[in-house]
């Protein structure tokens, strides 16, 4: 319990002085008749904010551990006065730091009373945060104190960007290898078991599934092979300079967001996926499939803030030993920097298949226009996708961006505006 003096307690001492000066110097009594008041009202003030927060009790029950952008976050509080005095105008909050949710209330509570109330908000940005600890404090009625307890007990809360059904979004057949379902043979342990055989002297434990050994009574070995040979890397740029927007209307919000959607798509179609986020530190996860995959990745989006200082072009190359001829590319950015866009196009001659989701920076309030790199991107035959803010992003990233279409329209109502 914290029991500090406010700037209107400064204010009463200033005058206390000068009243016990004008007393002495004068010999007035009305000026010592002030000094009585004004040192018994500093006194009960400090008392009624002393006691008013002892024998007071409160109680949070949170819900909620983990959620998406966009999902409920409730919490239950309670607050019990003990006491046989009554408790008037005590504020009661959680110093919960999920950005958008404020849980403070006011409450009078009699003697032996209790108030209960619950407090609503939306998980409103991606990120670690903490629900708790709760504070109570109380201010007495003449405002020369104020008391505070900040009492016991915090919870972790794990919000994941929000995933948006994507069913059209594709790249160009060739983008896509028709071997991706080929599967070959391999002495290494892989994801992928085929089959099983005899056991050789010579392999290892991990080798042996023991549910046909047991049944067969004789020890059998799984055969494994490479699984498909296309993978899918989604790479996100979170470069601090070219973020725009707040909370769940931001450029990096969309991008990762969009990143999660299109992992879920391509792990649902049973391709490998890997991920890439360039944000404050380099988030790498190997390309993989199966259901954690997604778990893997959703976390590693959680934790990305775009505080990036690492330009995208400058970040690609030092990544492109991970992608082959087998390998399909998204980059997800927001850059109006040029320099990307060629970092992409040297990637697709040596037959990486390539995409991008650009973010246009201005419609989310930026003062950097990302459209300047499309002629770039259409010049070198990338697919790419735009968004912007307010769109749905499932329709956004079922059609392709058409350039040549769309300054077609652009001269098209500039000949309308000039005639």
């Amino acid at each position: 319990m914290r029991l500090r003096p406010r700037k209107r307690f400064y204010l009463i001492v200033i005058l206390m002085a000068v009243d016990v000066v004008t007393a002495l110097a004068t010999g007035v009594g009305i000026f010592y008749n002030l000094l009585y008041v004004m040192a018994i009202t500093t006194a009960v003030s400090f008392l009624w904010a002393w006691l008013s927060l002892k024998a007071l009790e409160v109680t949070v029950e949170r819900r909620s551990r983990r959620v998406r952008v966009g999902d409920p976050l409730e919490e239950r509080l309670t607050a019990r006065n003990l006491s046989k005095l009554p408790r008037p105008a005590v504020v009661v909050e959680d110093l919960s730091d999920v950005p958008g949710f404020t849980t403070g209330m006011a409450v009078n509570l009699g003697p032996g009373s209790s108030k209960t109330w619950t407090a609503k908000g939306h998980a409103r940005k991606r990120g670690l945060y903490t629900l708790g600890p709760a504070r109570t404090s109380f201010s007495d009625p003449f405002g020369l104190f104020r008391n505070e307890r900040v009492l016991e007990g915090t919870e972790p809360l794990v919000v994941y960007p929000r995933i948006h059904e994507v069913v059209q979004f594709s790249v160009p057949a060739a983008y896509l290898s028709g071997e991706s379902s080929l599967k070959k043979r391999t002495h290494d342990l892989t994801p992928h078991a085929s089959s099983v055989r005899d056991y050789v002297h010579g392999d290892s434990l991990g080798r042996v599934h023991w549910n046909t050994t047991a049944r067969l009574g004789k020890l059998m070995s799984k055969e494994f092979d490479e699984g498909q040979s296309s993978d899918v890397w989604i790479v996100i740029d979170l470069h601090r300079d070219t973020q725009a927007g707040k909370l769940e209307e931001s450029t990096d919000e969309y991008a990762v967001s969009i990143g999660a959607s299109l992992s879920k798509r391509f792990l649902a179609l049973g391709l490998p996926v890997g991920l890439i986020v360039y944000a404050d530190q380099k988030y790498l996860l190997p390309a993989d499939s199966g259901p954690g995959q997604l778990d893997r990745m959703m976390e590693y989006l959680a934790r990305a803030k775009a505080e990036s200082i690492v330009h995208l072009d400058e970040a690609l190359p030092q990544d492109e030993g991970l992608w082959t001829d087998h390998t399909t590319l998204v980059v997800i950015t927001t850059s109006p920097r040029k320099a990307w866009a060629l970092a992409l196009r040297e990637l697709t001659k040596r037959r990486v298949k390539v995409a991008a989701v650009l973010l246009d920076g201005r419609s989310f309030g930026g003062f950097f226009d990302s459209m300047v790199v499309m002629p770039e991107l259409d010049l070198a035959g990338i697919p790419t996708y735009v968004v912007k803010m307010g769109d749905n992003i499932s329709v956004s990233l079922s059609q392709l961006y058409n350039a040549s279409k769309q300054n077609g329209a652009v001269r098209r109502e500039l000949v309308e505006a000039i005639r």
